[in-house]
């Protein structure tokens, strides 16, 4: 009786004979499977101190993937105690770091990442973002111009330099750069939202209209472009469209109280 291949090959895999865990611990999209592999690289007693270093490495990109910033911290630190002049290693614990709310901690390890490699794009790309996160507006103007001088289609760059314009009050700048992030990304509702503020900011309130109701078409459910509308609406003395928009965002997003309290400023239930 002929043995069907897929079964034959089933049979000829049994067991660990199969198994790459080099080759899977390299699969960082696939963190589970990731994980698992480097595991057995790292505990394997066999491995060179590079290969270890290397599985490490993986294996913190893998926890990032999932979430897991306390032991992509522990592992890409570990990695870059065996191998320090890896600037992908600080570059990927910064990025834990600031999954977790360490600001400053990724900055730093942005900076280190940036001291091995100086045209490292997406290190001062993320620097800037941290930078806009502590209220650092100049730093993040000037990293994020610097990360867009080596990758002129890089549209977090473009936002994270076009919030820090509308915190600098240059309404003007941050329109232009939200509107370069959306030529990029234009499906990005939190975007239009975002450039819905500069537009009211730079007193163009038609064209912050359009952009809340842009992100209302791209996401029915974004509080956050109802809660602009409102607050355009009740500046116009339109208070009862700002009521049914107020209403909307809360039941886009319950918990938000600033929400209730408009309402109630406006002499509205829930």
């Amino acid at each position: 009786m002929r043995i069907p291949v897929a079964l034959l090959l089933t049979f000829l895999c049994a067991g660990s004979a199969c198994d790459n865990p080099r080759a899977d611990c390299a699969k960082v999209q696939d963190p589970a499977r990731a994980i698992r592999a480097c595991t057995t690289v790292i505990s394997s007693g066999r491995e060179s101190k590079h290969t270890i270093a290397l599985a490490l490495y993986n294996r913190g990109v893998a926890e990032n993937n999932r979430g897991n910033y306390d032991n992509a911290i522990q592992d890409l630190s570990r990695s870059a105690s065996l191998k320090s002049d890896y600037a992908k290693t600080y570059y990927n614990r910064a990025l834990a770091y600031f999954g977790k709310g360490s600001t400053q901690d990724a900055i730093e390890d942005y900076t280190k990442a940036l001291q091995l490699n100086p045209k490292y794009q997406l290190a001062l790309s993320r620097r800037a973002g941290a930078e806009l996160k502590r209220d650092d507006y100049a730093a993040a103007v000037s990293d994020a111009t610097e990360a867009l001088a080596l990758n002129a289609n890089d549209d977090f760059a473009y936002a994270t330099r076009a919030a820090a314009f509308y915190f600098m009050k240059e309404y003007g700048r941050a329109i232009a750069d939200f509107t370069e992030a959306l030529r990029i990304t234009p499906r990005d509702a939190k975007r239009y939202v975002a450039r819905g503020w500069a537009y009211l900011g730079a007193l163009n309130t038609g064209l912050a209209v359009a952009d809340a109701d842009r992100a209302i078409e791209l996401s029915e459910e974004n509080a956050r472009a109802y809660e602009l509308r409102a607050f355009i609406y009740e500046r116009v003395g339109r208070t009862n469209n700002a009521i049914a928009d107020l209403r909307a965002a809360l039941r886009a997003d319950p918990s938000r109280e600033e929400i209730k309290s408009a309402l109630k400023r406006l002499g509205a239930a829930p």
